[in-house]
């Protein structure tokens, strides 16, 4: 009697282990991508991409310039991606949590990061649609915010971002991003 009791809360633990690690497991893969330019002005290539939900909350950041986030260069100078600082919650993050995301300064050319459809737990998201943002600093207070959404759903799914340039003048500032796209690809 006790071994079959013994079996059946094994199998019991196992199936609810097995139920837990699908509720977490991702939906699909976001390859998130841009081309960059690096103006060779001071103040310049500061750059965030996150995800936020249908809702404007915040849910991950997949990558961040590393004097901006893990070295604080947001203190020394608060023009660095302030939408991205704001909204990430960045002062009350922990260096752990920091040091995930933070990454050097990437080489001119096409980047591609992913996103694995998680939040900032590790948590899977639900299908819906999401916003991905990216922001750069140009040159100082000048800079550019491309949004776009993106949906999580069980067929692929691509799109674009627009540029918002802050202030307006910062259009003509010069180019530090173009092609903003995401691309869903579900899991088989």
């Amino acid at each position: 009697m006790k071994c079959s009791a013994i079996l059946i809360f094994s199998f019991l633990a196992l199936v609810s282990v097995g139920a837990s690690a699908q509720a977490n497991s991702s939906q699909g893969i976001v390859t998130l991508s841009h081309n960059l330019f690096h103006p060779h002005w001071i103040a310049s290539n500061q750059l965030a991409v996150w995800i936020e939900d249908a809702r404007g909350a915040f849910v991950k950041t997949i990558f961040a310039t590393d004097f901006m986030a893990r070295r604080k260069g947001y203190i020394r100078r608060p023009q660095s991606c302030p939408e991205w600082v704001k909204a990430s919650g960045l002062a009350s993050l922990s260096d752990a949590s920091i040091d995930a995301v933070s990454g050097a300064t990437q080489k001119p050319g096409p980047i591609e990061l992913s996103w694995n459809c998680t939040d900032a737990n590790g948590k899977a998201v639900a299908p819906g649609v999401y916003t991905y943002k990216v922001e750069s600093n140009i040159s100082w207070e000048k800079r550019v915010l491309w949004e776009g959404e993106n949906e999580v759903r069980s067929k692929p799914y691509t799109s674009f971002a627009t540029p918002t340039y802050i202030p307006d003048s910062a259009r003509t500032a010069g180019t530090i991003l173009t092609e903003v796209r995401a691309n869903f690809q579900p899991l088989p």
